[in-house]
């Protein structure tokens, strides 16, 4: 091995020994996290605000995220009644194997959310990213369970859309994303797994889900302050990594609200600053609605409610009171 070969080898591990902390433990290891148990799982979840107001559920982005950089949102828990959750086998819900995830799995869960919370009544959805896409294919499938939609910046809701979204988001990824995928690589071996089987590959999701946000979709190219607790690798392997392997599987994916227009009031939430699926992608989804506007916040990237919080919540309420 040469000696330029030799430093950098040395500096990728030392680079990787500094990130050779551990992963949070799931629900299904801590029972000292929050939980509902639901369709025999016990999700990690809470629920902010009085139980008698109306119900809003937030799901949030990846797939593979966690709730985390949405808890904002609990700023709503002074009017209603605001309830966050990991997805299946994402961020501190138990990992199952990528093999039992399915999308009808997800909207199953999030209907059993609505059925709990809601004990019978509407509840409003919020989605953002891949959230928004759940939140748009559950109200087409049960459009008397939901109230009021606020759908921010959804990746695609049909086959049209995901060529475009795609395309997008093609071509050579830079030589920053290059080499913070190989340092990433090499630091996930370093990560304390403690018998955690999914605790290395979940800690390489969460910094390859950072890396893949492109510059184009962010204000001045910069992601905002994000918290997350740990990346959900089944999840993201159960859809967006077979997306990748089986483009004809992706193509029959449909998250349309229904072959006809939904009725509910919709908000469509975009930053600004998005070039690649802001405010002009968005509004190819519009169609799908009767009922709907977008509404644009400025300063603002893909993470919209991180970038202008204030704002977003704002236009959040604003809405959801109307």
């Amino acid at each position: 091995m040469s000696f330029l070969a030799r430093i950098l080898a040395l500096w990728l591990t030392l680079a990787a020994c500094a990130h050779a902390d551990g992963v949070p433990r799931t629900t299904e290891h801590d029972p000292s996290l929050p939980a509902v148990t639901l369709r025999g799982y016990r999700f990690h979840a809470e629920a902010h605000g009085d139980p008698a107001r109306p119900v809003l559920i937030v799901l949030h982005g990846g797939p593979g995220a966690d709730y985390r950089y949405l808890q904002g949102l609990a700023e709503l828990a002074d009017q209603y009644r605001v309830v966050f959750y990991d997805q299946r086998g994402s961020g501190l819900s138990p990992r199952v194997p990528a093999e039992g995830i399915t999308v009808a799995a997800y909207l199953a869960d999030l209907d059993a959310f609505v059925d709990h919370f809601g004990q019978g009544r509407r509840v409003h959805l919020l989605g953002h990213s891949w959230g928004a896409m759940l939140a748009s294919a559950y109200a087409g499938a049960h459009p008397v369970k939901v109230g009021r939609l606020v759908l921010a910046e959804p990746g695609f809701l049909d086959a049209d859309a995901l060529a475009d979204f795609g395309a997008s988001g093609g071509g050579w990824p830079g030589w920053r994303v290059v080499w913070g995928f190989a340092r990433a690589w090499v630091a996930k071996w370093f990560v304390r797994s403690d018998g955690d089987a999914w605790a290395r590959d979940d800690w390489f999701l969460q910094q390859a889900l950072l890396l893949m946000q492109g510059p184009d979709a962010l204000c001045d190219g910069r992601l905002p302050p994000l918290q997350a607790w740990r990346g959900g690798s089944p999840a993201f392997q159960a859809t967006l990594g077979r997306m990748l392997d089986d483009p004809a599987w992706a193509a029959s994916l449909d998250f349309r609200p229904g072959d006809q227009p939904w009725p509910g009031p919709t908000l469509f939430v975009t930053g600004a600053c998005n070039r690649l699926h802001g405010a002009a992608y968005q509004r190819r989804h519009l169609r799908h609605f009767s009922q709907v506007r977008l509404v644009e916040i400025a300063q603002a990237g893909h993470f919209m409610f991180n970038d202008r919080p204030e704002r977003s919540v704002a236009v959040v309420r604003a809405f959801l009171a109307e």
